[in-house]
């Protein structure tokens, strides 16, 4: 059977393409060979001279064909690519990700990947006609690691934990063990011991230390083999060196009846790295609890209700429109409204707060909450993908899955790093060896020298605060989707705050209504027909106002008819036919857009309601102004403390409004912010932000509505109210998932403790690793302590990250 793909003539390697249907034999590269060879064979031009056929030359030019410089080859486009997650169990430090990443980049057509070390997450982005989605776990398994598809229900937290506690545990046994027999060799310096003792004790000594040498440290010679064989030099290739320089010279010794020996170094160096390693595995478990609880709180099954019979289903069949049951002490299902039944609900795992809510009929529920007292009856609202729980968790790990500009430049650090250091080695090796140090302590500081500047503790400093951080946030209904949001929150240099429903309540009420006198001929037998006509043709928007304007109406028992030819006007209002009457409810400018003059008296008393902070709306029907409602709104408890905050720290504080300037100043005013905007419509709302971030800098967006989605989108950081629309929510990394102002300056905290903590854990290994160096290179640290420093630079990065889960 031939090496090579019967379409292109290229190496087909291990991971040939065998089609279903191609003919015995036929092997091809990729399944973009194999796709236009069965195209072929069916048009009848696989025999013969297939590659001078239009149908040949037409894929080439397409990309379809591989070529004979694969590097060369044209990369796929975002438009053509695929994008595939996977759990990698097998990974030691960032390196290896940094091995797996250069491995799968070179593969034609794998366009993107990134590998997360603390979450063990791949993300690899590729062009199916180039490579078949199994080709990348092969790469990845050739490379010495395991891959798999990655499964919300089983989220990547540690691997094999069993394998490497009995691999600890048995170095850790033979060094005792060595440790105590070498002390007859260690005697031999000062006194006399018998010859059978100097003979056979070595001897001793080797057989207790090789199986910790060649089973133990298996897999730090495994990995560092597989990364000479794909030409890389990696972390394990220097702890592999070290730990077989010190067991090999000492074996060389017994056989030629020498005096020193170093199996005691060599059992230590394996234990003290395993040691090292498993804590660091259990540092990744404990980052990512958090994020386990999410995905274990998710519900599996719904108590469905199908008449006065009860049924088990599982909650993906759940829809739309049925019903559930939730009795007590069971979590709800799926975000949904009750429909009978009254209970205190628990949504901390959502919102962050501890005080259960008590939920009645009307009231909506989320997915996830528990279920404290009453039985409760449900009217699912969202299938289980697509709940406010499922969209958190979704969230999180995508925010786990990206990676820091810091974090990027430390591994870009890393992967040189390792090269330099075995560099450092051989000039400490060659340059005392001509110095005259005698070969014995040469070796030790050249040993040395390998195991101190292990790099496990820079790769994991900024990834394992990261993710320590994002676990924390989840915890407190703060939902960060990107972890690159920690570093921009720390270069925020002003903060622009929506007004309605953001700085308040979005709860608006009537206050005042006035009613002009309309012409005989249009009919209006009494004052409040104007202001019903308004609310009916409110009916119809979902706007906070035209509630407000309904309930109004309602309230002063006005009979409301049905609306029809709606036309809503964007951020200006609304108009359509009631009862015969053409009929416009919005602000000034949708009057003046109609060519509706307002009296000078509306207009007085309009601006004199705006000066006061009131919003006002302008009615018209059939095209002549009818008159004025004036709408109140509260501010929020928590808004002016939250600007005073910021502005303790030095941010100022911008309100953006699409209500008039002067009810947007008022409000801006009482708030104490820095400055205001009103009368900005939705779709200059994005461009307003562009021109504060070319003004200020970096620039904070909040927001809760639809009309904020793209201000969020533009801003540096977008921020979204839980109480926000779903639009709004997906513009913005940030989701409080509780509508509390005080939750951004937590958000603003945890991030410069994060940042912090970053630097405190690049400062430490750095420093332990250029000190270490200096001080093996010039003898005044052995092997052994070197091996003992490299854990306690990693258990110090470790300890200082698991500070941010408090």
């Amino acid at each position: 059977m031939s090496a090579d793909c019967h379409l292109c003539g290229l190496p087909v390697g291990r991971d040939a393409v065998i089609p279903a249907g191609a003919p015995e034999g036929r092997k091809f590269c990729c399944t973009g060979c194999a796709h236009v060879y069965l195209i072929l064979e069916e048009a009848g031009l696989a025999q013969g001279d297939f590659r001078s056929s239009e149908i040949y030359q037409k894929s080439l030019q397409l990309g379809l064909i591989s070529t004979r410089s694969p590097e060369a080859a044209p990369r796929s486009t975002d438009g053509d690519s695929r994008e595939a997650l996977y759990h990698v169990s097998g990974l030691w430090c960032g390196s290896c990700g940094w091995l797996i990443e250069h491995a799968l980049l070179k593969e034609r057509g794998v366009v993107a990947a990134e590998v997360v070390f603390t979450s063990d997450l791949l993300r690899v982005r590729y062009n199916p006609r180039d490579v078949s989605p199994e080709r990348i776990p092969r790469r990845v398994e050739s490379l010495g690691y395991q891959a798999s598809e990655y499964s919300p229900d089983t989220p990547s937290t540690g691997g094999n934990n069993g394998d490497l506690l009995l691999r600890v545990g048995i170095a850790g046994g033979l060094w005792m063990n060595v440790m105590l027999f070498s002390l007859v060799i260690y005697a031999s310096y000062f006194e006399g011991i018998a010859a059978w003792a100097r003979q056979y004790v070595p001897f001793i000594l080797m057989a207790l230390t090789t199986p910790a040498v060649f089973y133990s440290a298996w897999p730090i010679h495994r990995l560092a083999l597989l990364g000479l064989r794909h030409g890389f030099v990696r972390m394990e290739t220097l702890l592999s060196t070290g730990i077989l320089a010190a067991y090999g010279y000492s074996v060389a010794q017994a056989l030629l009846g020498g005096q020193h020996y170093y199996f005691d170094t060599a059992c230590a160096i394996v234990t003290l790295v395993l040691v090292g390693k498993a804590m660091e595995r259990t540092a990744k478990e404990n980052t990512a609890r958090a994020i386990a609880l999410l995905h274990r709180l998710m519900p599996k099954k719904a108590r469905m209700l199908s008449g006065s019979r009860e049924q088990f289903v599982n909650v993906d069949a759940v829809e739309p429109g049925m019903l559930v049951l939730v009795k007590p002490g069971e979590r709800i299902p799926a975000d949904g409204v009750i429909t009978e039944g009254s209970s205190a609900v628990d949504e901390a795992v959502v919102t962050g707060e501890s005080e259960p809510r008590v939920k009645r009929a009307g009231d909506t529920v989320l997915s996830g909450s528990l279920n404290s007292a009453g039985t409760l009856e449900i009217k699912v609202t969202r299938r289980s993908g697509e709940s406010t729980l499922a969209q958190i968790v979704k969230s999180v790990d995508q925010a786990l899955a990206t990676r820091t500009e810091l974090e990027r430049m430390v591994d870009q650090v890393s992967r040189v790093f390792v090269p330099a250091v075995l560099l450092i080695a051989v000039a400490t090796l060659a340059g005392w060896t001509a110095a005259g140090l005698p070969i014995t302590e040469t070796l030790l500081r050249t040993i040395s020298v390998l195991l101190i500047a292990c790099p496990c503790a820079l790769g994991i400093a900024t990834p394992l605060a990261t993710t320590a951080a994002v676990g924390n946030a989840s915890r407190r209904g703060i939902l960060i989707r990107d972890a690159r949001v920690l570093e921009t929150l720390g270069r925020v240099q002003c903060v622009v705050l929506d007004k309605t429903g953001t700085a308040t309540e979005g709860a608006f009420r009537v206050r005042e209504v006035q009613l002009q006198p309309l012409r005989a001929g249009a009919g209006m037998a009494r004052p409040v027909d104007a202001l019903a006509l308004a609310a009916s043709l409110e009916t119809r928007s979902e706007h906070q106002l035209a509630r407000a304007i309904v309930a109004e109406a309602r309230q002063r028992g006005a009979e409301l008819h049905p609306a029809s030819q709606i036309g809503v006007i964007p951020g200006a209002g609304i108009t359509g036919l009631v009862d015969g009457f053409h009929v416009a409810v919005g602000n000034r400018a949708l009057l003046e857009q109609q060519g509706i003059s307002i009296s000078y008296e509306c207009q007085l008393q309009a601006a004199d309601w705006e000066r006061s902070g009131l919003t006002v709306a302008f009615m018209a029907i059939d095209g002549e102004a009818a008159g004025l409602i004036a709408l109140g709104d509260q501010l929020r408890p928590d808004a002016a403390p939250f600007v005073a905050e910021l502005r303790a720290r030095g941010i100022p504080t911008v309100l953006l409004s699409g209500d008039a300037p002067d009810t947007t100043a008022r409000v801006a005013e009482l708030l104490g912010a820095f400055g205001y905007r009103g009368a900005v419509s939705p779709a200059a709302k994005a461009e307003a932000i562009e021109e504060m971030r070319a003004r200020y800098g970096v620039v904070a967006m909040v927001g809760d509505g639809i009309n904020d989605g793209p201000a969020l989108a533009a801003a540096n950081l977008g921020i979204a109210m839980g109480s926000g629309t779903d639009l709004a929510m997906q513009a913005a990394p940030v989701v409080l998932m509780h509508d509390s102002l005080g939750r951004i300056v937590e958000t603003f905290d945890l991030a410069a403790r994060s940042q912090r903590i970053v630097r405190q854990n690049l400062f430490w290994a750095f420093a332990y690793n250029v000190g270490g160096i200096g001080l093996a290179v010039f003898g005044l640290l052995n092997p052994i302590w070197a091996a003992a420093a490299m854990v306690v630079s990693s258990l110090s990065v470790i300890g200082n990250s698991l500070r941010l889960r408090a």
